[in-house]
């Protein structure tokens, strides 16, 4: 892959087989576990990924994104700094729903120009949507699934490490914006940035002391809020009147309540503790009604057909990642790998710091670092041969992530941005990378202050 002799989608299923042969694994047991038991095995997730990809493309359909971004640049004032800002948490909300280049190109030929105008250079441009893609790529829920899926982690404990992680991104992301300008009147706006996230810290750490619950670990499971239901049968009745009344008067404008449909199936799952798959579900109503015309079932069922054709790779990609789990899983290959998981890997806070911050850059080209690559094997073999908990490995999954989903040269969505900036890869590489790498280093931190991992 690092050559770019193959793809990740050929390499993952050639690598599980390979290793199932060397293992001592029977052709029986290939045929039976690997390769039909792996393609099944992250199932749940495959659904989550197409039904996330149909909103997406509704989005994508109705011209949401363009629109919010467009109204954004119009009414946020003429303070690069703050544009900026507004830009990357626009990107960032976008993204939460959208996902796969096509969303990039459509989102980037709307965003990076208006950056440019502001005065960035090419590369501070590309960086910047870079943070903010990957900033919304946290409040993804189809990837959610994935993580929920191999380490078998629930949403609320995913939810208990994203929301402070991602204010310590965009912290970072503020002092990025702070160097690029050079101009020491922002100074003001980096300080109450850093008093509102400390403000939550501090509120959030003192809510975990009363309940009783330090350790995230222990956090309490929320259940599903039946008023939530009830009070989303309400809304759904007033959509549908909404509807009736737009397809009456023939209205085809876009409404100022379709700038919400990224944000209803976050609402759901974060504050409702709805489950991915149903809050898209919710998601796609919400942005079918109220973006309603005579056009609305055709472009419904378009959205259907080609926002899951736009995730296929991402499928087979899933797919490739449940053949190496079942893999590594094989007691064969579980039992070798054992005494070396265990000598190698660090268990205790300052250990798990410093080694898995220095060995960050193993995330990229899909490596041993990457869930969404070698790493979704490696992950197995740790959690079932040391003391490290699902959380843990969460957080440094996560955290080392940053450096694949923003550096990697090889990602596509790195390669089209340089392209349409006119800059190279590595321009983009170098500069981001150390504060992607600040990043690493706060996430596997956070991990240490929850409770994580044994200090």
């Amino acid at each position: 892959m690092y050559s770019r002799l193959i793809s990740a989608l050929l390499a993952l299923p050639i690598m599980a087989i390979v290793i199932a042969a060397i293992g001592g694994i029977s052709a029986d047991d290939i045929m039976k576990t690997v390769i039909n038991g792996g393609v099944m095995k992250l199932h749940v997730a495959y659904a989550t990924t197409i039904i996330g990809a149909i909103l997406a493309e509704l989005i994508n359909k109705h011209g949401i994104a363009k629109a919010l971004v467009r109204w954004v640049a119009e009414y946020s004032g003429d303070n690069p700094f703050l544009l900026g800002i507004f830009l990357v948490l626009i990107t960032a909300l976008l993204f939460s729903s959208l996902g796969g280049l096509g969303a990039v190109i459509m989102v980037g030929t709307v965003i990076l120009p208006v950056m440019l105008s502001l005065g960035f250079d090419s590369k501070a441009a590309g960086a910047l949507y870079l943070f903010g893609i990957s900033l919304g790529g946290m409040f993804n829920l189809a990837n959610w699934q994935l993580y929920m899926e191999v380490l078998r982690i629930s949403q609320t404990e995913i939810i208990a490490y994203v929301l402070p992680f991602a204010l310590g991104i965009f912290f970072i992301i503020s002092i990025f914006l702070l160097i690029e300008l050079k101009q020491l009147r922002n100074l003001k706006y980096i300080f109450i940035i850093a008093l509102l996230i400390g403000f939550y810290y501090i509120n959030e750490h003192n809510r975990l002391i009363v309940s009783g619950n330090v350790i995230a670990g222990n956090l309490p499971d929320n259940t599903l809020s039946h008023s939530s239901i009830f009070a989303f049968i309400i809304a759904f009745i007033c959509l549908c009147i909404y509807a009736l009344i737009r397809y009456i008067r023939k209205d085809n404008n876009l409404s100022g309540l379709a700038f919400l449909t990224p944000v209803v199936p976050l609402v759901l799952v974060l504050c409702c503790h709805w489950d991915i798959i149903s809050a898209f579900i919710a998601g796609i109503l919400y942005g079918v009604l109220v973006t309603w015309s005579r056009q609305s079932v055709n472009l419904l069922t378009r959205s259907i057909i080609e926002g899951a054709a736009a995730v296929v790779p991402a499928v087979v990609l899933m797919m490739g990642i449940g053949m190496l789990l079942m893999a590594v899983m094989h007691p064969n290959i579980a039992n070798a790998m054992e005494p070396l998981i265990k000598y190698i890997v660090p268990t205790h806070a300052m250990s798990y710091v410093l080694v898995f911050t220095l060995v960050a850059p193993l995330a990229l080209y899909r490596g041993p670092l990457s869930l969404w690559g070698m790493g979704s094997g490696i992950v197995v073999l740790i959690q079932k041969a040391t003391t490290l908990s699902s959380q843990a490995l969460m957080s440094m999954l996560m955290s080392v992530g940053q450096l694949q989903g923003i550096c990697d040269p090889t990602n596509t969505h790195n390669v089209w941005i340089a392209t349409y900036l006119g800059v190279d890869t590595l321009s983009l590489l170098k500069k981001t990378l150390i504060y992607t790498w600040v990043a690493v280093f706060f996430g596997l931190v956070l991990a240490i202050i929850l409770g994580y991992v044994p200090r």
